[in-house]
């Protein structure tokens, strides 16, 4: 057990755990005084020390002398008359030039260099030659004064309905009336069209459909198409017969025999 215990970690390492975090360091150490000593070089607050406060008074002839300095050296105080005038407008009313403006505008100006007409007072003779034909041409060309008789006859005439330029007034209307024109063609569209089966027409469209159908047209070569596969001899089959007779007829041979 003795040798365990000298030989286990633990054991070994137990009193300097208990020790570990139980350290003193005396408040006098060189390296506490030297970190103190550092801090108060860099710290602001020791640097600058401030060795008392003082009051100035407002009559005080270095705060009098200071105050007339600032206000030499400002701008804005230098400036101050300028600005001043800058906004205030002035008009030399009695200068020479302003005379001579005067002048030049009453010369140039139109309303006193003539009277304008639309100042004098004019008043027209009643009888004058030239009044009196302009009030004929106005009554001439006004279309109300032209059509006021019409306008009060037209709603008192009354034509009688068997007259004859009536009666041609209405023809002529239906004529050209396109209602009237179309009037049998809808009739015929609210009937139907009854078109029979046996008609000309539809037999002419049956007959050229048959003509141009490439079914109808083919029809007899597909009927015989399978009828003539496996023929016993040669007899028995026609186009080759019929092939047989036409090589004969074309032979020389056959010919000169």
């Amino acid at each position: 057990m003795k040798v365990a215990k000298i030989q286990s970690e633990r054991e070994y390492k137990k009193a300097y755990e208990k020790e570990k975090t139980n350290m003193h360091l005396p408040v006098d150490m060189l390296n506490f005084v030297s970190a103190k000593n550092c801090q108060n070089m860099i710290s602001n607050i020791n640097y600058k020390k401030v060795p008392h406060h003082w009051t100035c008074l407002p009559d005080h002839i270095g705060n009098v002398h200071a105050k007339i300095a600032y206000e030499l050296q400002s701008d804005n105080a230098y400036k101050a008359d300028l600005e001043w005038l800058r906004g205030t407008g002035w008009v030399p009313t009695g200068s020479l030039e302003m005379q001579k403006a005067q002048k030049a505008s009453e010369i140039l100006s139109d309303k006193k260099y003539r009277q304008h007409p639309d100042t004098l007072q004019f008043t027209s003779i009643p009888d004058d030659p030239i009044l009196i034909q302009s009030k004929i041409n106005s009554q001439n060309i006004n279309n109300r004064l032209y059509r006021a008789a019409w306008d009060d006859e037209k709603t008192q005439i009354h034509m009688m309905p068997d007259t004859p330029q009536f009666l041609q007034a209405k023809l002529n209307s239906q004529n050209i009336s396109e209602t009237v024109y179309k009037a049998g063609l809808k009739e015929q569209n609210s009937q139907g069209y009854d078109l029979r089966v046996d008609a000309i027409p539809i037999k002419v469209a049956k007959a050229s459909r048959a003509i141009a159908s490439d079914y109808k047209y083919k029809e007899a070569y597909r009927k015989q198409r399978g009828h003539h596969i496996g023929a016993l001899s040669l007899e028995d089959d026609p186009k080759l017969v019929h092939s047989m007779k036409v090589a004969k007829i074309q032979s020389e041979r056959e010919y000169k025999k």
